[in-house]
């Protein structure tokens, strides 16, 4: 069995841990509801299980993970491991993410991150910076709105930044969070303070993403393929 037939198979049987399987008609169903309603969800599982539990039933998401924002899965990105990464991009139709190569996943990161801000137009959110780091496109994205040669905001920038970020369209929105919090995971005392909507559910978040083409794809390609920021 090649590597990625390995953690295709494992994500498969770590979903029907949880609880869900995908029908012959590539929808999502509950395997039986008793063990999704139950099961132990490991920390690291956590974005796996709402993602899964939201493409059957959002409601029953926000329920089995209460009080979980989408910022509080994207910031356990850096937790999952390949198994749990190819279930969440499986889930969301995307393509499974490339291992065991880090160098490739940076590759694909760096550049999904900069399509996104291109699709979406986020260049209100993100500036072009000299590379900090190698191995992905991304180590050129930083938030807007900070003099990062010398560690300082740059309060007319910040403000500028919030108030586009306040006037987007949900999904953009979604998009921002994400890519912020790859960036930066935990609480953000800097950018998008002041009022910015971004304690979004993330089982509403994942509904917006699925209504909207490509969007869910393209965003767990982007998580699925995190190899570091």
């Amino acid at each position: 069995m090649s590597n990625h037939n390995h953690y295709v198979s494992d994500a498969i049987s770590l979903l029907g841990e949880l609880g869900v399987y995908r029908t012959s008609t590539g929808t999502w169903a509950f395997t039986d509801m008793e063990t999704a309603s139950s099961c132990y969800i490991h920390h690291s599982r956590t974005p796996v299980a709402m993602t899964a539990y939201a493409a059957i039933d959002p409601h029953f998401a926000a329920g089995r993970i209460p009080n979980y924002a989408l910022v509080d899965l994207v910031d356990k990105t850096p937790c999952m491991d390949g198994v749990e990464s190819t279930a969440l991009a499986m889930i969301c139709g995307a393509e499974s993410p490339v291992y065991p190569s880090t160098a490739l996943r940076g590759e694909i990161f760096g550049n999904t991150a900069w399509k996104i801000v291109d699709d979406y137009q986020l260049e209100s959110c993100f500036i072009q910076v000299e590379p900090y780091g190698s191995q992905g496109r991304h180590f050129t994205m930083r938030p807007q709105g900070y003099d990062y040669q010398q560690s300082e905001p740059i309060p007319a920038l910040l403000k500028a930044m919030r108030k586009s970020y306040r006037s987007m369209e949900p999904v953009q929105q979604i998009m921002v969070l994400t890519l912020m919090h790859l960036y930066h995971s935990g609480p953000d005392k800097c950018f998008l303070t002041g009022g910015c909507p971004t304690k979004i559910p993330a089982a509403k978040a994942l509904q917006i993403l699925r209504r909207d083409g490509q969007a869910l794809a393209t965003w767990a390609h982007l998580l699925s393929h995190y190899a570091g920021w």
